[in-house]
């Protein structure tokens, strides 16, 4: 089961922690815009299902399908652009290198200075009636739910995904059937793979199901 940055980068990079090792240029910048405006959305999410979490599903989908013919990118991949748009002002450094510092005094990274820019532009996204007044943006720094950058973090991961790949190849199953369990693996909720891949859940229930099958044919009782 391949990372997200892997199947973008079409197998350059293993994990994030090897993309944000280098410095930011015009060959993956764009990458690296993804990838951070991704993790910014999962930790937005948490607090505001409504509009972050609409936006992380139709970014997820634009990832997987913006190379298509006529396929029209959602309001989730402005949360990506924003991202590229910020750290092209800052070709030749690395994404860890101090931007300044906040309003407190504190010093941030660049990485950081560019989720606190994806969190404000999220939050000129909603409908809020208390928009004139000043709005409490997430602590990117401190925050703990935050995905912790990627440095050689992901190894014991890249075994486990080797066997999973494994147990697949043996159960023989279809590229969508594969796909829909790899997002289940990863942890995605029905409704949200639905979305993603475009299908109805009754056709979830139906791949479930061959999976299931193919599993006790080629493997075993569960």
């Amino acid at each position: 089961m391949e990372m997200l940055v892997t199947k973008f980068s079409k197998g350059k990079y293993r994990n994030e922690g090897e993309l944000f090792s280098e410095p930011i240029s015009k060959d993956n910048v764009k990458l690296m815009g993804e990838m951070i405006a991704l993790q910014a959305l999962r930790t937005v999410k948490k607090f505001d299902l409504k509009i972050a979490d609409k936006l992380y599903i139709g970014l997820i989908k634009d990832l997987h399908h913006i190379n298509e013919i006529d396929y029209t990118v959602s309001d989730g991949y402005d949360c990506a652009q924003t991202a590229i748009c910020f750290l092209y002002q800052f070709m030749g450094r690395n994404v860890y290198d101090t931007y300044g510092k906040d309003r407190i005094g504190k010093e941030i990274t660049i990485k950081h200075a560019c989720y606190r820019e994806i969190d404000r532009f999220i939050d000129s996204l909603r409908n809020r009636p208390d928009r004139h007044k000043q709005v409490e943006y997430i602590d990117f720094t401190n925050y703990k739910a935050l995905p912790m950058d990627p440095v050689n973090c992901f190894e014991k991961e890249q075994d486990d995904y080797s066997k999973a790949d494994a147990l697949m190849d043996a159960m023989h199953l279809t590229e969508k059937e594969r796909e829909m369990l790899e997002y289940y693996m990863s942890g995605w909720k029905r409704s949200e793979i639905a979305k993603i891949l475009c299908v109805t859940k009754s056709c979830m229930d139906y791949r479930k199901l061959r999976i299931r099958y193919k599993y006790r044919t080629y493997i075993g009782q569960f």
